[in-house]
């Protein structure tokens, strides 16, 4: 398999092109912000930016985390890349916030990882200056958002998910696991370009471990950027 540096490819071009097609393909932000005439009470059929109770909205969005934490996970030297599809729908609102419930599934993750050596006891460690990529796939069934300034162009969220994911090799060590646990908190602000469309900027706090299923359970804590786009419908 061709070992291709993670770090080498220019992440960071990929995302703004990701985020320039999403606009130029959707018309113009600068008209709804120019004219910001259509409000809550003059609405299509099917608003998105209202967050009514009912409201569904899929998503697509990018992220890279260029380094690792250390609150949770022990292994650093560990960027991460993944693209996410999420679905959400709106589950209680208030005057001015909305919660939904979200699941994510993520089709590609890549992780960059350190090739492995072991100690004279046994235990693997980390070769410095030694580089693999280690590809994977997952869900997060699980999922909470809050979005506040319901009905705002401009909307702050928090968010939290839960799920599992697979990776073709031991992840964050030798004497781990393929298969791992997803735990993340992030927050970030959706912009309505549109009553049915948004750009989403956000961050994402994320611990992947095997929950002490393999001989070693170090962890690897990820500071995830992303960008994205969604889409809304109600029924």
């Amino acid at each position: 398999m061709i070992n291709i540096p993670l770090m080498n490819i220019s992440v960071w071009k990929y995302l703004v092109a990701f985020l320039f097609i999403m606009i130029v393909t959707n018309v113009s932000l600068a008209q709804d912000l120019v004219y910001p005439s259509t409000q809550l009470t003059d609405m299509p059929r099917n608003p998105g930016r209202s967050l009514d109770l009912g409201t569904s909205q899929l998503g697509f969005w990018a992220g890279y985390s260029p380094d690792n934490s250390m609150l949770i996970g022990r292994k650093t030297d560990r960027p991460f890349f993944d693209v996410n599809v999420q679905y959400a729908y709106v589950v209680i609102t208030g005057n001015n916030w909305a919660l939904k419930y979200i699941a994510e599934v993520v089709p590609v993750a890549i992780i960059e990882q350190p090739q492995q050596g072991h100690t004279m006891s046994g235990h693997s460690e980390d070769l410095p200056g030694s580089k693999q990529n280690i590809y994977g796939a997952g869900i997060s069934p699980f999922g909470l958002q809050m979005n506040l300034r319901r009905g705002s162009i401009l909307q702050p969220y928090i968010n939290g998910t839960a799920g599992v994911i697979y990776f073709t090799d031991k992840v964050p060590v030798e004497d781990s696991s393929n298969f791992n646990f997803m735990l993340g908190l992030g927050a970030g602000v959706e912009i309505w370009y549109r009553e049915n469309q948004s750009l989403i900027f956000g961050y994402k706090y994320q611990h992947i471990s095997n929950a002490g299923t393999a001989p070693q359970n170090p962890g690897v804590d990820s500071n995830l950027f992303y960008i994205g786009f969604t889409w809304s419908w109600r029924q």
